[in-house]
């Protein structure tokens, strides 16, 4: 089974990442995944420009966007061999 560590960090000057798994030999190879949050700003504007739409619509949109996740988590092999490793 794939050991799994989370991980926060800050870009280093020139645009370099460090990261310090001690447990882990040297020369190990190893895949690392990035998720660079989005700015708070723009999360916001979006959040706020939805939350003015009338509620069906919100319902309408949150509903399209609920059945497209179900059909790629069901039917996305990598993500079905990702989270059964």
């Amino acid at each position: 089974m794939k050991q799994t560590h989370y991980l926060t960090t800050t870009v280093q000057q020139g645009n370099r990442l460090e990261i310090s798994l001690p447990n882990l030999p040297v020369g190990q190879t190893i895949e690392v995944i990035l998720i660079v949050p989005e700015t708070a700003q723009n999360h916001s504007m979006e959040r706020q420009a939805f939350q003015q739409l009338p509620l069906e619509e919100r319902r309408r949109i949150l509903a399209q966007q609920a059945e497209a996740m179900t059909d790629y988590y069901q039917e996305n092999q990598e993500w079905k061999d990702w989270i059964n490793f």
